[in-house]
């Protein structure tokens, strides 16, 4: 069967699609928008179907993450907490959302906010593109606290706050000797409870693949195998007894490739179901730990089935397990006072194999120059394959919903000196970006008055007024811009001349 890269050559992206000039609102169209066709069919100009298509991407996101901790309070039969967002949230900021009316304010208001966006971009209904973007701006919001936060914090309460350590990545972390057993995607249900069962049992090998890897890597110190670029990779060793997915990043061919090996792969989460995989729902603490036994027990069971293994040799070790809790801030705070360190810049996001530029080296560039560089998702992992993630430059924060982490680093730092998040030397960029989350998780950053990159993708690019909107109406009011960078070297040249929110 094709691979991924294999697949990535045979599909070449549509080009109305990365410039979001194509409307699938409706059955008037598809309209696609060009030289001569300025508008479609409706009469929506370019600017509103921009507007729309990436409004609708960001509520895609904030609905993954939303649906994230929404799993984690059914699992542990816990009801939303009043007013979150006023809680976390610096009460500036939370002022200057209440005056532009994006807070969300009734019970259960990100899915119905979330709810609100779809019905505003849909076909005959909101055509300011103004309005449109201000819907993604609140999206944003919701995605940072009733995703990212809420998720992180109820994870950290169930599961344990990730300690300092070390550990170690890539596919040489996959044992020839010993039943490997991958648990991949974003949750942590069974992957924790697969954890616990794994240590009574010495001949089995668990290895993480994606978020839920880097979460159990954090906590457990349960090697990372790979992000979702290679995740088809670890099944392609050989060497996998079983792989248990649960949701967000699971390609559908993974049970394809299984098929032309030994593994079993096994889906846990009711929401995501994939034809052809053993399907063991984890819905409570007891179901979670009956499923992980199961699980161990099916792998042991298909190690005589194993054929054929190739292993990589590739193993880094890396330090991971950093929090707002076990950084010293306080020392960051002086270090940027005293200018010996120049800024912090979250690296964050995907790895989307389409993006060609040599990104490691810019990390690399701008942490020789002065920068601390926090990370989290699968470009952290891209960060360790390079040898950099050492715990003194490079710190590891996590998975993707983990960028809540590097937010509350930002929101303590601003509160040590006595200014608002947007007046310090804060860049969040994400080189790679793939899922609608990471779209979502910089249009978060931006409500909080922090500068973001991204580097690939002309969604808002291809249109001058939201490019403008984003760059620089977007900053009347909040401080911050959203701009699109593909070249690693342009980027340090902005960053340089521009004023970027690190020359603050």
């Amino acid at each position: 069967m094709k691979r991924l890269g294999e697949r990535l050559k045979s599909q070449t992206p549509c080009p109305f699609g990365l410039d979001e000039t194509c409307c699938r609102n409706c059955l008037l169209g598809p309209c696609r928008i060009t030289s001569t066709a300025k508008r479609g069919v409706c009469g929506a100009e370019k600017e509103v179907i921009v507007a729309r298509g990436l409004t609708r991407f960001v509520a895609g996101g904030a609905a993954a993450h939303c649906g994230h901790a929404y799993h984690l309070l059914e699992f542990l039969k816990k009801k939303y907490p009043e007013n979150y967002i006023k809680k976390r949230a610096p009460s500036y900021l939370y002022k200057t959302w209440k005056k532009l009316g994006i807070v969300p304010e009734v019970h259960l208001e990100h899915f119905k906010d979330i709810s609100e966006a779809l019905h505003a971009t849909t076909m005959g209904v909101d055509a300011d593109y103004q309005d449109i973007l201000k819907w993604a701006m609140r999206l944003g919001i919701i995605d940072g606290y009733y995703g990212m936060y809420l998720a992180t914090e109820l994870e950290d309460k169930e599961f344990g706050s990730p300690e300092i350590k070390e550990g170690a990545l890539d596919l040489g972390v996959i044992s020839n000797d010993k039943v490997n057993i991958a648990v991949h995607g974003h949750e942590l249900q069974l992957a924790s409870a697969l954890a616990e069962e794994a240590k009574k049992y010495k001949e089995v090998n668990l290895v993480g693949v994606c978020c839920t890897g880097a979460a159990i890597l954090a906590r457990y110190g349960v090697p990372l195998a790979a992000n979702f670029v290679l995740s088809e990779d670890v099944i392609a060793t050989g060497a996998i007894e079983a792989m248990a997915v649960d949701v967000q990043c699971i390609m559908p061919s993974l049970v394809d490739l299984a098929e032309c090996y030994h593994t079993k792969l096994i889906t846990t989460n009711e929401l995501g179901k994939i034809p052809g995989a053993l399907h063991l729902p984890v819905t409570d603490e007891k179901s979670a730990k009956a499923v992980a036994k199961r699980i161990i027990k099916t792998a042991l069971e298909n190690f005589k089935n194993r054929r054929k293994v190739n292993i990589p040799a590739t193993k880094t070790k890396i330090k991971v397990g950093f929090t707002p809790d076990n950084l010293d801030l306080k020392e960051l705070f002086l270090k940027i006072k005293k200018k010996e360190i120049k800024g912090i810049i979250g690296a964050i996001g995907c790895n989307n194999p389409r993006v060609t530029e040599d990104w490691v080296s810019f990390y690399k560039k701008m942490s020789d120059l002065g920068y601390i560089i926090l990370t989290t998702g699968c470009i952290a992992f891209k960060l360790g394959q390079a040898g950099l993630l050492d715990g003194e430059r490079f710190f590891h924060l996590g998975s993707c919903v983990n960028n809540a982490r590097i937010a509350e680093v930002f929101r303590r730092i601003a509160n040590l000196s006595n200014k608002q998040i947007t007046d310090l030397p804060f860049l969040i960029s994400c080189p790679a970006p793939m899922t609608e989350k990471a779209i979502a998780i910089g249009f978060f950053f931006a409500s909080l008055g922090v500068d973001v990159h991204f580097g690939y993708s002309n969604m808002f690019n291809s249109e001058p007024k939201v490019t403008n909107f984003l760059a620089n109406i977007l900053h009347e009011d909040f401080k911050s811009k959203i701009f699109l960078e593909t070249s690693p070297l342009k980027l340090l040249e902005k960053i340089k001349k521009e004023g970027l929110s690190l020359d603050r």
